[in-house]
């Protein structure tokens, strides 16, 4: 007889299924893993990027214990994001340029209109 196991991924956030990635990241020597929609994605990469940016990197002296650093968004990932967001301005009637920075006024509505 056989057998099949079926995995689906959720976002642990939204519960959303699909293109899940798990995130793994720490904070005050504690390492957590979440599992996050492209849209959560963002949003935790969005919130960290000041705090990475501003950061030291850990030695890596003590090994594959250190705690994992939320990572980030690579630029492509940031293109798509701001894609998205522009793409749901302009269908709001917003005026959004096609290059360039998306405004923060334009990604927080983004954000409050439930799109995560």
């Amino acid at each position: 007889m056989a057998r099949r196991e079926i995995v689906v991924l959720a976002d642990d956030l939204d519960g959303s299924e699909g293109d899940v990635r798990s995130v793994k990241f720490g904070f005050e020597g504690n390492s957590y893993e979440i599992d996050l929609g492209p849209a959560n994605h963002d949003k935790l990469a969005l919130a960290l990027a000041p705090f990475v940016a501003a950061a030291r990197k850990e030695s890596s002296r003590r090994g594959p214990a250190v705690a994992a650093k939320a990572k980030a968004p690579t630029a492509a990932e940031q293109r798509a994001f701001n894609q998205r967001v522009r793409e749901w301005a302009k269908g709001q009637g917003e005026e959004v340029n096609d290059r360039g920075r998306v405004p923060a006024k334009l990604i927080e509505k983004y954000f409050a209109a439930g799109l995560r």
